[in-house]
């Protein structure tokens, strides 16, 4: 029994990797499946312009206001936990914190 070198196994594994390629081209035209359909070019965009710093300050300014409305929320939500534990439409004291 001879063994096969490195060479010959590779030789071999990509002969056999080609002819199951090769056989499912063949499978696939005589079934009459597309080819995949290309992949679309990317579009490019221009870097978006540097920004004022008026510009800058208006948007922090922004986001600042939109942070402190939040705190707020959660605040005010904390604080109308506090004021009951039972929070089921069932639980006798549901709607007291709604009287406060």
């Amino acid at each position: 029994m001879k063994l096969e070198t490195r060479e010959e196994a590779f030789s071999r594994i990509r002969r056999n990797l080609r002819e199951g390629l090769r056989k499912k081209q063949l499978e696939d035209r005589a079934r009459a499946i597309p080819p995949p359909k290309p992949k679309l070019e990317a579009t490019i965009l221009e870097f978006p312009p540097k920004l004022s710093e008026q510009e800058l300050i208006r948007r922090q300014q922004m986001l600042d206001q939109a942070w402190e409305r939040l705190l707020e929320e959660q605040r005010y939500l904390e604080e109308l936990e506090r004021g009951y534990c039972h929070r089921g439409p069932l639980d006798s004291d549901y709607d007291l914190w709604r009287k406060k």
